[in-house]
This record gives C-alpha cells, structure tokens and sequence, in this order.
C-alpha cells in the first residue's frame, strides 16, 4: 500500500511548514523583482510599493540588473526583463533532454486526441509547464512555458504527487495554501484520495477545479531510477472531456507517458495494464 499506516494519524506533523532554508536577503530581493517583472512592466516605485522593497535597496539591484541585460527600462520609465534572462531560458531549455524526448510524443498525444498537452517537472514538489503542445481546435489556453502549477488542483500536479511522500506532500500544500488547518487538513485529504487513485488508475484527474469549464487528465513520468519526476496532461473544455471519456483519454495519456518514461530509460519489469474505472468515473 502506497501510505503505510492511516495518514491521519501524521497530519499533525507533516502539515507543519518546515525551517526555512539560509538565504541572502539582497538575493531574495533580486529574485522578487525578477519574478515580479515576467508578470508585468513595472516602475521604481510600483516595485517599492509592491514588493515592500526600499526605493534606494530597488535602484540598486535594478541598475546592476540593466548591467547585465537581465532588464530594461522603457521610455515611461517602466522596467521590463530583457534579452540577458532569454539566454537563461535557452540554455535551461538545451539542457533538458526531457523536452527534447518529450515533444513529439506530446504532438501525437494531440493528434490523436486533439486537447492541448503539456509536459511538467518538479520543482521541490511543485509543477512547472516546460513545454506545450496546442491543441487542434479553436480554444487556446493562457498557460505559460515556466508557469508553476498548484500541486493539489492540476492534472500535471497530481501526477507528481503520487511519487511523492505523504510527509512531502503535506509540506507542499502547508507553503502553498494559506488558511486555518482544517483547510489544510481537508485539501491533504483530498490529494490523497487522488493520490490513491493515480495509484490504481494510473491517471488523474482534475475536473474544474482549478478553473471553472476545464478539465485536465494527467499522468507521471519516471526516470531511470524509477522515481516520478515529471507528468504530463491534456487540458480541455469540460464539454469535450465527459466523464465517459475519462477511461479511454486517461489510457491514452498514460501510455504516452509510460513511452517517455521509457525512453528516459524507466523499464518496468512488467507493463502495468490500465485498470478500468468504475461507470461514469466521478471527478477526481
């Protein structure tokens, strides 16, 4: 059984958030700002007033960032990243030999589907979209390359997290929401039954959730060691996934994610068969 003994009886310790790791407070500052700026253009002041950084701190860390083309500034005097984080990117993006493996079994996924694919890794227990392949039809989705996904309310997200720990999982969600922990007790418990289910089904799935109208089914990718490192999912309108279609769909994304698996080098000594859900599957 994937949780050893009735997790209930570890909430209470595993919902605890976990020391904070060292970190270097002007570092801090620079990565707020960085990451304030893929959201929108901002100005010396706007970045003080949201970001609760000092003015003088601000022009610091802004005018070492233009040293390096990290940034620019516009003639209205809003700054906005620059060419220096694309070389980032792009060498980020050579170096994942996932992106490479995955894509074209990402484009027959969609050919054969036809849903919008993306592919996710984990980034410390939390999604993160590095690749997307459109779907064929008219709808298009605002999901970004880089995005960070919930964990509990993505197909990508509960995908991952059936490779993870419940003590892991819980310390995710605990970083992740904010409320009382009867909130976070309950969005655990949830996860976990969806968690169990990935386990039996090899799928998940996330049914308006985290946006009202869309659906998405995902499944984990392992690498050599066995260990889930990634997912993928398809993502649609609730009225081009109904619930009759989760079985057959969901088999189509775990397989192709058992190919990319396989690829990476993941042999399972024996295929694991999908196993049929019960009529008219109810959300997960």
């Amino acid at each position: 059984m994937y949780v050893e003994r009735p997790w209930k009886e570890r909430r209470n310790c595993a919902l605890k958030k976990q020391p904070k790791e060292y970190s270097v407070p002007a570092i801090d500052k620079t990565v707020a700002i960085l990451n304030a700026l893929t959201e929108q253009h901002l100005t010396i002041q706007e970045i003080h007033t949201t970001l609760n950084v000092p003015k003088s701190t601000a022009f610091v860390i802004l005018n070492t960032l233009e040293q390096y083309s990290l940034i620019q500034k516009n003639p209205e005097g809003k700054y906005r990243l620059g060419h220096g984080v694309l070389r980032w990117g792009i060498g980020y993006m050579k170096s994942m030999d996932l992106v490479a493996i995955a894509r074209p079994h990402l484009e027959q996924l969609v050919a054969d589907t036809p849903y919008t694919a993306h592919l996710a890794v984990s980034e410390k227990g939390k999604p993160v979209y590095v690749d997307k392949v459109e779907g064929g039809g008219f709808v298009r989705f605002a999901t970004k390359i880089g995005q960070v996904q919930p964990l509990h309310m993505s197909g990508v997200g509960k995908a991952i997290a059936s490779g993870m720990s419940e003590e892991e999982i819980a310390a995710v969600l605990a970083a992740e929401l904010e409320g009382t922990p009867d909130k976070l007790e309950r969005a655990l418990e949830k996860l976990m039954e969806d968690v169990e289910h990935v386990h039996q089904y090899g799928f998940s799935i996330e049914d308006e959730e985290f946006e009202e109208g869309i659906r998405c089914i995902g499944a984990p990718i392992r690498g050599e060691n066995g260990q889930v490192f990634a997912s993928i999912s398809i993502t649609t309108l609730n009225k081009d996934l109904p619930a009759t279609k989760y079985q057959m769909m969901g088999a189509s994304v775990k397989e192709t994610a058992d190919r990319i698996s396989a690829e990476l080098g993941y042999l399972e000594q024996k295929p694991a068969p999908v196993k049929d859900m019960p009529k008219q599957g109810g959300a997960r």
